[in-house]
This record gives C-alpha cells, structure tokens and sequence, in this order.
C-alpha cells in the first residue's frame, strides 16, 4: 500500500478501508499500522484513562496495547471488528497489570481537570459528570461496568476476564450502577 492510499484511507469514512489496512499492516506494513494507530489511538487512550484514572498509567497501557497488536496482528483472524481485538487487548493489559500489581488504582491529585481536559471536546457536561462518576467507583466495580456497559462484554466473558464468578460480576455491575445514581442525584 502506498503512502498516498495510507493517506486516502484516513480522509474519511468511506474511504476508509480497515480491512486493507488491516492486511496489510499484518504482512509487515508499518506505515497501515501507523495509520491505525492514529485512527485508534484516542480510543485506545481513553479506554485505559476510564480504567485507571491516572494519565501517565494509561498513556503506557495505551502503548503497551499497540505494541501487543502489533506483534499479533498476524494472528488476526477478522472474525472480529479490528477495533473489538484492540480494545479487548487493552483491556487485558489493564486488567493484567492490575492483577499483578493488585493495587487499587489512586487517581492523579489533579486527576480531575486532567479528566474534563481529555474528554471535554467529545462529552457535553452531563456525559462529563458520568465519567467523573465512573472514575469514583472502587476498582472492581468500574472495570465491571466499563467492561459490560461501555464495552458491551456479557458477564460470562467479564467474569473469565476477570477471575471472578457471574454471579460476582452481576453484583458488582449492580452496586456500580447504584454508586453512579447516587454521585449523580
């Protein structure tokens, strides 16, 4: 693939050719794996800041997820979207990192503003308060939530994600959503 088609691949939707860069990238093309990455990098990014809370540690999960894609690219089958393989590699560096490390994510002191600065040109005020609220939730409760309610995972999948049992996963998803309502009455 040339540089020029690279080009017309990111001018807009349709001519947006995942799949052609998607094959490319997996024979080796770095320069299709470049412009997915700029396609997905923000995705990526704000996926990992909604899990961690903290700028720095998202950035490097961020990186350490296209670095994994990028490695195992060839082994993408398409049986997925190529968006639904990146965000289910993040999630796992995230959740990987936080088992290992099994820590409960302290945001940034000014996490806050570094939070409204990420997502204030994407979100309107109330959608802001909401993410304000996910990112207040205990760690269990918000990587359940995230994972079911912005990801769409079913609880079978979160609980092998997570190690823990449906039940367990429903009950969490259940109190995340109770302490979003409340934070936001």
């Amino acid at each position: 693939m040339s540089q020029t088609e690279h080009q017309e691949c990111t001018l807009g939707d349709e001519n947006f050719d995942e799949v052609m860069l998607v094959q490319s990238a997996a024979a080796g093309d770095l320069p299709a794996f470049e412009t997915l990455y700029r396609q997905y990098h923000k995705q990526i990014y704000l996926l990992c800041l909604r899990m961690t809370g903290r700028q720095a540690l998202a950035e490097e999960h961020c990186q350490e997820a296209f670095i994994k894609a990028w490695q195992a690219l060839a082994k993408f089958q398409g049986k997925s979207k190529f968006s639904s393989w990146l965000y289910r590699i993040a999630v796992n560096v995230v959740l990987g990192h936080q088992r290992k490390y099994q820590y409960e994510v302290l945001a940034d002191q000014d996490w806050q503003q570094a939070f409204e600065d990420e997502f204030s040109s994407t979100h309107n005020p109330e959608q802001l308060d909401l993410e304000k609220a996910i990112a207040n939730l205990p760690m269990q409760a918000k990587n359940v939530l995230i994972l079911h309610d912005l990801m769409g995972m079913t609880h079978k999948e979160i609980g092998n994600s997570l190690d823990i049992a449906i039940g367990t996963c429903k009950a969490h998803l259940s109190r995340a959503r109770m302490l979003v309502k409340e934070q936001l009455v």
